[in-house]
């Protein structure tokens, strides 16, 4: 049904437009010898007709329509005799698809004029197929002219000897494939028209031609090409060929040529396909309508045309097909030009290939080790992204090689080696002399190691022993005994580390692995970078990343033979990891900075820690690959572009240890975990695959449109990937989290700190010879201890001559800042800064104003209720997100604010200090607070850590401000003397 409703919808437009174009004179009934001249003209060139004309919408006159049938009936008396003994060979043969050309309906006034109820019987009428170019469309006026064909109980229609004449010439063969995805649709042809035609004719399951469409458009438009579509495959009907005259031949339009005279069909003739003629000019119009006015039509010369690609509406041939002829073939369609050139890089088959693009010129390398897609191995980023390997240069190369590789794989030894693509499995070559024992146990080795149930490298070596007992030679690549060794590297790493920490995060090496004790899930990331070997640590801001990754330098320095460690980070972010390194690992760092001469010598000075700017990789690239670091860690790998990358991946072009850290969380943009993930996993072993096809979108190129499944990618990249938010460790974390900020001392502070230290190391050595200090003496000492306190804060807290803002003498001024626009709006939104004197914050105002950073500055000369004011706004104000205010204007004070971080501008004596000023910004259920700890990279105050390192608690005293405690006696004096003399044996 939905056929017949398609054909109807589609008819209508062409006989709109016929309505319009007809002449007048085509509405009269043509005589009898005219419409014979127009059947035979109709039977001849279907294919020209139905595509130029349409049925008109004037109604019929019954009246000339039955005076038109008699007259035709008359008419067709002549040839009825011939279509009789054409009839019986037809019939017996098995007709599959229907022929090219057949009986066509009388003239176009017949079929106006002709009744519906004559019309009925021939429903069914076979339709000419239409040109390649255009739909086949069934035609409802074709199907009345086809039944007023019908009008004696012959069953050949009139016109049916040219019919004869134009099939012998014009049926073509198409590719019998057309056949059978064709069969189910000629079941949808209609009902009605089924029972009609099944006396004269059998069903077919190929389509027939379609319907003829109205001459009167024809005439009234410009002449134009025939464009003739070709029967389908098979005509099995038998009959006599019949030929051509030469008298008529000449007389036909224009087309394609075709010989004149036509070798004689077999009894059941198999069309053969031969090579398409070119096409001849159309004839002119002129000579065509005046050919139809005379009623003398000239039959059409044969066209060979392409055959429709799929037709639409079949249905069954009413009159019994003439016998078919040999026919030229369609015109085959133009095959794609090429796009590769191959050319072989070696004189063997299994080598080297070289694919070039014929359009770019660009060049791929394709290595070809076995006759199948997966022995191949491709230079193309496509090949590199694939799973299972495979790309087009591939495709390329085995197709042109088809011929020699069908023999497949002929050699007298068997193969392991290993695929490409973006998994790297085992691939298994079996000799045709494999014993079939050792094929099979092969077999199931690879899919026990494919399930990790068997070690690889002792597996393979078993296959290897069972080859040799057989008498077959097994061979094993290289790559294979590599990817192996991967493999069991990364199991025999968490066994070392199992068995040096069996108490974990309890055991003592790893308490004392960095100068100061790391929290466990800092520990955590830094253990499993370790059993990794290449990793990505992607912890939220926050939770740190210089102490895991120096962490995990010092495992891999003490376990697994590292010597040289690289940290690639910004320019501007060196300073901060030399001193991360030197207050936090025992190894020794330093800076890779200057011209090119300087770096050069850097480089091959002493120390295990070399810190380098990425800006200066491309610069420095061959000297970094001559360095041969042993461990390189990438800082803020977020940031990396392209081409940053690219020099990466020259730079760890042996694929030994690498790790790489992100402050940011990047399991929401696999835009940028995308290209991390292929560097990391250089040697295939999984992750990339994984998410490749868990998600990633891909186009049939292999080149990625979009992603999928986000929320899994941490579970997707367990093996390669660290990442954790702050709110998921938030239950376990500290109140606090510490992060030391180291700070180096200008030379002014070095200046002055230099008396100083003299000066407390003879009081100090006084009291060791005698036991015995004064109260003045300890006076004047507390006061010493406290001028180097503040001297590391600022050098203009001691010289009151200094000129004020000379900010490049107070490097831990310019830190608060510095650290202020680093983690506001990211990891807190409000940052209290503190310190135990207030003109020391009162020297951090201009700071902070010369940096755009607006704070409130609560002095504690204030009374409470203004200083409480004050509070208030630093807690509404957003754009005042700074709070400076020390220990003692925050007494009766609520500083408690979500998502606040404190600053300390000094190290405290004591830890009871911090835990004050913690309890005032924190509640009960605070967790993983941010504590920044800004001190001083050497001197005094980097001594005062270390001692607080080895001590479970300091010694009880004024220095934190309890003035109650400024002269002491007794044990408390000896325990006070005592640490200060520990301290200045650590001063450098």
């Amino acid at each position: 049904m939905a056929t017949k409703t398609q054909a109807r919808t589609a008819a209508a437009k062409p006989a709109a437009a016929a309505k319009k174009t007809a002449p007048k004179t085509a509405l009269k009934t043509a005589p009898a010898k005219k419409a014979k001249a127009a059947a035979v003209t109709e039977a001849v060139a279907p294919s020209a007709v139905a595509k130029k004309s349409a049925p008109a919408k004037a109604a019929p006159k019954k009246a000339e329509a039955t005076k038109a049938a008699a007259k035709k009936t008359v008419a067709t008396k002549a040839v009825a005799n011939r279509a009789v003994t054409a009839e019986a060979p037809a019939k017996k043969a098995s007709i599959k698809p229907a022929v090219k050309a057949e009986a066509k309906a009388p003239s176009k006034a017949a079929a106006k004029t002709a009744p519906a109820k004559k019309a009925a019987p021939a429903k069914k009428a076979a339709a000419a197929p239409k040109a390649a170019s255009e739909p086949v469309v069934a035609s409802k006026m074709a199907v009345k002219t086809a039944q007023v064909a019908k009008v004696t109980k012959v069953a050949e229609a009139p016109g049916a000897k040219s019919a004869r004449k134009a099939a012998a010439s014009k049926t073509v063969s198409t590719a019998p494939a057309t056949a059978e995805p064709l069969a189910a649709a000629v079941k949808t042809a209609s009902k009605k028209t089924t029972k009609r035609a099944a006396a004269t004719a059998e069903p077919v399951s190929a389509p027939a031609p379609a319907p003829a469409k109205s001459a009167t458009k024809a005439r009234k438009k410009k002449a134009e090409p025939e464009v003739q579509a070709p029967a389908p495959a098979e005509v099995q009907a038998a009959a006599k060929p019949v030929k051509m005259t030469a008298a008529k031949a000449k007389k036909k339009p224009a087309a394609v040529s075709v010989d004149a005279e036509t070798p004689p069909a077999p009894a059941a003739p198999a069309a053969v396909p031969v090579s398409p003629a070119a096409p001849a000019a159309p004839a002119p119009a002129k000579a065509q309508q005046s050919q139809r006015k005379n009623g003398k039509s000239k039959p059409a010369a044969t066209s060979t045309r392409t055959a429709p690609k799929e037709p639409q509406a079949p249905q069954a041939v009413t009159a019994v097909q003439p016998a078919p002829v040999e026919a030229p073939a369609p015109k085959a369609a133009p095959a794609p030009a090429p796009r590769f050139i191959l050319e072989a890089r070696s004189d063997r088959l299994f080598g080297r290939y070289e694919v070039q693009a014929i359009e770019g010129g660009e060049r791929w390398q394709l290595s070809l080790r076995g006759p199948r897609a997966r022995d191949l191995q491709c230079s193309c980023r496509s090949f590199a992204l694939s799973d299972p390997a495979g790309c087009e240069h591939g495709q390329f190369l085995l197709t042109q090689l088809r011929d020699r590789l069908a023999a497949g794989w002929q050699a007298e030894h068997s193969e392991l080696d290993l695929g490409g693509g973006a998994r790297r499995q085992l691939v298994w070559r079996a000799s045709p002399s494999c014993p079939e024992a050792l094929a099979a146990e092969v077999q199931a080795v690879l899919r026990g190691i494919a399930q990790g149930k068997l070690a690889g490298a002792s597996a393979v070596a078993g296959l290897l022993s069972q080859a040799a007992e057989a008498g077959h030679e097994l061979r094993v690549s290289d790559a294979v005994w590599q990817h192996l060794a991967l493999a069991a590297d990364a199991a025999e790493r968490v066994r070392l580390l199992g068995q040096a920490y069996p108490q974990l995060f309890d055991s003592e090496g790893l308490r004392n692995l960095l100068k100061l004790p790391l929290p466990h899930y800092q520990l955590e990331a830094a253990l499993f970078a370790a059993c990794a070997g290449r990793s990505l640590v992607a912890d939220d801001l926050g939770l740190g990343l210089y102490a895991p990754a120096l962490g995990t330098a010092e495992l891999m320095l003490r376990h697994f033979g590292v010597e040289r460690v690289l940290l690639l980070c910004a320019e501007s972010a060196q300073t901060r990891w030399l001193s991360e390194a030197q207050s936090l690992s025992h190894r020794r760092a330093s800076l890779i900075w200057g011209d090119a001469a300087a770096r050069r010598e850097q480089l091959a000075a002493a120390g295990e820690i070399k810190i380098a700017a990425l800006n200066t990789l491309a610069q420095d690239l061959d000297a970094l690959q001559a360095h041969g670091a042993d461990l390189v860690i990438v800082d803020e790998a977020q940031r990396l572009d392209a081409a940053t990358l690219e020099r990466l991946q020259q730079l760890d072009a042996r694929g030994g240890f690498v790790l790489m850290l992100s402050s940011q969380l990047l399991n929401s943009q696999p835009q940028i975990l995308l290209p991390l993930v292929e560097l990391l996993d250089c040697h295939r072993q999984g992750p990339l695959a994984d998410f490749l096809a868990e998600h990633v979108h891909r186009d049939g190129s292999g080149r990625v449109t979009g992603f999928m499944s986000l929320g899994d990618v941490d579970e997707t990249l367990e093996r390669l990937v660290f990442s954790r938010a702050k709110a998921e460790l938030l239950p376990n974390l500290p109140l606090a989290l510490v992060q030391l900020r180291a700070v180096p001392l200008s030379e002014a502070q070095q200046a002055l700190q230099a008396p100083l230290l003299a000066s407390l190391r003879q009081a100090v050595a006084r009291w060791q010879r005698s036991g015995f200090v004064s109260g003045a003496e300890q006076l004047q000492l507390n006061r010493t201890v406290q001028a180097l306190r503040r001297l590391a804060i600022s050098p203009q807290l001691l010289d009151d001559a200094a000129e004020p803002g000379r900010q490049a003498e107070a490097p831990k001024l310019l830190a608060v800042a510095a650290v202020a626009r680093e983690l506001q709006g990211k990891a807190l939104d409000r940052l209290w800064v503190c310190s135990q004197w207030d003109d020391a914050l009162a020297q951090l105002q201009p700071v902070l104003q010369s940096a755009g950073i607006a704070q409130v500055a609560i002095p504690a000369s204030l009374p409470l209720a203004q200083r409480r004011a004050l509070a208030e706004r630093w807690r509404q104000d957003a754009r005042a997100s700074v709070l400076l205010c020390s220990d003692a204007a925050a007494q009766g004070l609520d500083l408690q604010v979500p998502r606040c971080g404190l600053l300390n501008l000094e190290l405290a004596w004591g830890e009871a200090v911090l835990e004050e000023r913690l309890s005032r910004v924190a509640d009960e259920d605070s967790r993983g607070l941010p504590l920044i700890q800004l001190q001083a990279q050497s001197g005094f105050e980097a001594a005062l850590l270390q001692l607080q390192d080895t001590r479970e608690a300091m010694p009880a005293c004024s220095l934190d401000g309890d003035a109650g405690l400024q002269l002491l006696q007794g044990e408390a004096l000896a325990d006070y003397l005592s640490a200060l003399a520990a301290l200045l044996d650590l001063v450098a």
